[in-house]
C-alpha cells in the first residue's frame, strides 16, 4: 500500500458512511501527513471500522471498534477543520496506539442515539416518581417491569441508576446524589404508563421536583471518546466531544499529553455529556497539561491522575512475587517495562518502606503476573502489601480551565510529580479538588510531594451526596487510623489567594500531610444552598507543618479549624 509522505490529504464531504474511506486514509498516511476535514458533517458506522481488543483502566475492556485507528503512526496531524464527527452504534472514535508527535484539533464528536437517556419529572410522591421520555429520541420498552433502552446495535437496562438535575442550575439536584438517595441499585421496579410515560416504583430518600431532568445510566464503559496507550508528544486542540460511551479522553502508559481548549459539553437538548469522567491520566509521565479547557455535565470527574496499586499474591522466592490487577476495571492494564523503578508500600498505611528495579515481567493472565527484581525483596514485604510503578508518574499543569455541573468531584490528583493548578474555575457537585490514594479498593496510587493550587476561583461545591465529598479541597488518604504512622502519606500542598465562594462551611479537610500551607485566601459563603453539617472550615486530622494565615472572609477563621492528632502547625 503506497503512503502518503509529507504531503497534504483533503478529506472531501462524504455521504454516508464515512468509516471505510477514512480508515484507508489514516493507514496509508505517511510520516509528516496532514489529514484536513472541510466544516462538513461525517457520519461513522462501527461495521467497517478496524478492531482490536484492549484493556482500558477505569473502563471496560473488550474488542473496539475504531473509526481513527492512529496505529504505529508519527508526526500525524489531523485537522477536522471545523468538521461535525458524527457516531453510530458501539465505536470508538479514536485510538492512539503506540504512535508519537500525533495532533487532532478543530472537531467535535457526538452520537446520533447517545449511551444514556434522560426525561423530565411529571409528578413525585413518597413512593414513585413519573417521568416523561421521548421515545423517538430515547428508545425504550418495559418488559417484566425493567426498563431496557434500545440503541443502534445495542440495548441495555439500567446498569448504575438514575440522577436528578435541577433545570434552573443544570446541575446535580441538591444532596439527590446517586439514584437520588438510593445509591447504585441492581434494578428499578419500572411501570410503563404510555404515552412515553413510566413510574420508576421506589421510594427515593432525596425526591425531586416536577420539571426537573431525570438522567438514565445504561450503558457501561465500553466505548470512551479519545483513547491513548503507549505513545508520547500528543496534542489535542479545540476538540468539543458531546458525548462518548465512557470517558472523554482517557490515556495510559502515556508521555507528554495536552488538551488545549478542549471542551466536553452537552449537545443541544441534552443535559448530560460524556457518560464518566471527561479526562482520565493512568500511569503516564512527562507533563500533562490541560489549557484553557471547559469540561460540564459529564457523569463523573472532570479530570483524574494517578497510578495503580499492584496488590502482591504471592511471594515465589527471593526476588520474585505475583502481582494482581485487582479492580475489575485494572484487568489487563499495563505493569510496566523492564528498568522502571518500583516501590513497596503497606496497603493499611500506604507508607512505601523500599524501592527496588524490575527485571523481568510475565503475564499470567488479565488478573496476574509474575514481576521479578534486580536486588533481593525486602524482609518486611508480605502478601496484602503493594507495588507502584515509580517510572510512570507525570507532572500535572492545570490552568485556565472551568469545570461545572457533573456528577461527583472535580480534580482528582495522585501524583508525586509537579502539580500547579492555577486560575481556574471550579464548581463541583462534590468536592472541587480532591488529593486521595488507596490499596485496598480502587488502588490508585500516587502520594503528592509538590502541590500548587493559587489564584483559583472555587464556586458551589459539595451540595450533591455526601459521599461526593465534605469539603470543597478533600485531601482524605484511605488510612483507618493516620495517627498511628510515624510519616505522612502526603507532603508539600500550598494552596494560596484562591477564592470560595459556596454555601458549606467546609473549605478544606487534610489528613496525613506534611506540610501543608492554607493562605491569602478568601472565603464568601454564598447562602446559595442549606447550611450542611460540617460546622468547620478546615479540619486536621494526623498532619505536620501545618501553616495557616491571612485568609479573609469567615470571622476569625482560625476558630474554624478543627484539629485531632496534630503534630505540629500554626494556626
Amino acid at each position: 500500500m503506497a503512503a502518503y509522505a509529507n504531503k497534504l490529504i483533503t478529506i472531501e464531504p462524504i455521504s454516508g458512511d464515512a468509516t471505510a474511506r477514512i480508515r484507508e486514509v489514516i493507514k496509508k498516511a505517511g510520516d509528516g501527513s496532514v489529514i484536513r476535514f472541510s466544516a462538513e458533517c461525517y457520519h461513522f458506522w462501527p461495521e467497517k471500522a478496524d478492531e482490536a481488543y484492549y484493556f482500558i483502566s477505569n473502563n471496560q475492556h473488550g474488542l473496539k471498534r475504531i473509526a481513527f485507528p492512529l496505529i504505529r503512526k508519527k508526526n500525524i496531524t489531523i485537522d477536522g477543520g471545523g468538521a461535525r464527527f458524527i457516531f453510530h452504534g458501539e465505536v470508538v472514535p479514536i485510538v492512539v496506539d503506540r504512535s508519537e508527535n500525533i495532533t487532532l484539533c478543530n472537531f467535535s464528536v457526538d452520537w446520533e442515539r447517545p449511551f444514556f437517556s434522560q426525561g423530565e419529572v411529571e409528578e413525585v410522591d413518597a413512593g414513585s416518581v413519573i417521568v416523561k421520555l421521548d421515545p423517538e429520541v430515547y428508545p425504550y420498552r418495559v418488559e417484566n417491569r425493567r426498563l431496557i433502552f434500545e440503541g443502534e446495535g445495542w440495548e441495555s437496562p439500567l446498569t448504575e441508576g438514575v440522577f436528578a438535575f435541577d433545570t434552573k442550575t443544570r446541575a446535580p439536584k441538591y444532596r439527590s446524589g446517586d439514584s437520588m438517595g438510593l445509591g447504585f441499585p441492581e434494578c428499578i421496579d419500572v411501570q410503563s404508563l404510555g404515552n412515553g410515560c413510566i413510574r420508576l416504583c421506589e421510594e427515593f430518600p432525596e425526591l425531586p421536583e416536577n420539571g426537573d431532568i431525570i438522567v438514565f445510566r445504561h450503558y457501561r464503559r465500553l466505548t470512551p471518546g479519545v483513547f491513548m496507550i503507549e505513545s508520547r508528544e500528543l496534542r489535542f486542540e479545540s476538540i468539543t466531544l458531546h458525548q462518548a460511551g465512557g470517558m472523554g479522553f482517557i490515556a495510559q502508559f502515556c508521555e507528554n499529553v495536552e488538551l488545549r481548549q478542549c471542551i466536553v459539553k452537552p449537545s443541544k437538548g441534552r443535559i448530560f455529556s460524556v457518560c464518566a469522567d471527561a479526562s482520565h491520566f493512568v500511569n503516564c509521565r512527562g507533563l500533562i497539561q490541560l489549557k484553557d479547557c471547559f469540561f460540564e455535565n459529564q457523569l463523573d470527574d472532570p479530570l483524574n491522575v494517578h497510578g495503580l496499586n499492584l496488590r502482591v499474591e504471592e511471594v515465589l522466592d527471593a526476588r520474585s512475587v505475583i502481582v494482581e490487577r485487582v479492580h475489575y476495571e485494572q484487568h489487563g492494564v499495563g505493569i510496566g517495562c523492564v528498568g522502571d523503578v518500583v516501590q513497596f508500600s503497606h496497603n493499611q498505611t500506604l507508607l512505601s518502606y523500599e524501592g527496588n528495579v524490575i527485571a523481568s515481567l510475565e503475564s499470567i493472565n488479565a488478573r496476574f503476573a509474575r514481576v521479578r527484581f534486580d536486588r533481593d525483596l525486602p524482609k518486611s514485604l508480605f502478601p496484602g502489601h503493594v507495588i507502584e510503578n515509580m517510572s510512570w508518574t507525570p507532572n500535572l499543569h492545570v490552568r485556565g480551565c472551568t469545570v461545572r455541573g457533573n456528577r461527583a468531584r472535580g480534580l482528582l490528583i495522585s501524583t508525586p510529580g509537579e502539580v500547579r493548578i492555577e486560575r481556574n474555575r471550579i464548581s463541583a457537585g462534590g468536592s472541587g479538588i480532591k488529593i486521595s490514594g488507596d490499596a485496598n479498593f480502587w488502588f490508585e496510587s500516587g502520594g503528592v510531594r509538590d502541590v500548587l493550587i493559587r489564584d483559583n476561583d472555587f464556586g458551589e461545591c459539595c451540595y450533591g451526596s455526601p459521599s461526593w465529598g465534605h469539603s470543597v479541597i478533600d485531601i482524605d488518604p484511605e488510612i483507618l487510623e493516620p495517627e498511628k504512622n510515624e510519616a505522612c502519606f502526603h507532603q508539600n500542598i500550598r494552596i494560596e489567594d484562591n477564592r470560595f465562594a459556596t454555601s458549606g462551611k467546609g473549605i478544606l479537610f487534610a489528613r496525613s500531610v506534611e506540610g501543608l500551607r492554607f493562605t491569602g485566601n478568601t472565603i464568601e459563603p454564598t447562602g446559595f444552598y442549606p447550611e450542611r453539617s460540617v460546622t468547620h472550615a478546615v479540619t486536621l486530622e494526623a498532619c505536620q507543618s501545618v501553616e495557616i494565615a491571612e485568609n479573609l472572609g469567615l470571622e476569625a477563621l482560625q476558630e474554624s479549624v478543627q484539629a485531632s492528632k496534630m503534630m505540629s502547625a500554626h494556626l
